[in-house]
């Protein structure tokens, strides 16, 4: 991929992330990207669809990445360890909205929407795969990956609410030993 289009790609990338896939109109893309609408046409004859695309498959290399530090050879918690850096946010990715969100609400549900299932479905599975590596049964672990996406996604929204991102940086610090935890007897 060209640096050019790359660069059009993480500009896009912020428009959709920052005003969601209905508000992502082609005056705010032009506006962000500098290009007039011929121009933008152009790069994308499917128009926002294909420019969401676009944005989904860079925005898979991240998701892939994380997927493979929870399916790489390893011990559970260095595992999960690696997998807890790949979620950390930059300043830019703090002040926007999660893929998930971006891509599950409004009319970006019936176009991306299965996508999106799958994804979580994929995370939930290897969360778990990890959980039952360490000796979990797969019933907890099962439920406990389930809840820990929730987590992730709920404590990304309220600290993006908050101004304040100490408690997703001590979630993902604690990630580990949170999903490696024995089950309680009570």
């Amino acid at each position: 991929m060209s640096k050019q289009r790359e660069a059009l790609i993480d500009t896009l990338r912020d428009v959709f992330h920052r005003y969601g896939y209905d508000g992502a109109t082609l005056s705010r893309v032009a506006e962000a990207t500098g290009l007039g609408k011929g121009s933008l046409y152009h790069h994308f004859p499917g128009g926002k669809t294909e420019m969401a695309v676009a944005v989904l498959q860079a925005e898979g290399e991240w998701f892939h990445a994380a997927l493979a530090a929870l399916q790489a050879p390893g011990d559970p918690a260095g595992r999960l360890a690696a997998f807890a850096e790949q979620l950390r946010l930059n300043d830019r990715q703090k002040a926007l909205a999660s893929t998930l969100d971006v891509y599950t609400m409004g009319e970006a549900r019936a176009q991306f929407g299965a996508e999106m299932g799958l994804a979580v479905q994929q995370w939930q599975q290897a969360l778990q795969m990890v959980m039952t590596d360490a000796g979990l049964p797969d019933a907890l672990a099962s439920e406990r990956a389930a809840e820990t996406i929730a987590l992730l996604e709920g404590v990304r929204l309220m600290c993006r609410c908050l101004d304040d991102w100490q408690r997703y940086d001590a979630l993902l610090n604690a990630l580990p030993q949170r999903l490696l935890a024995p089950a309680s007897r009570t």
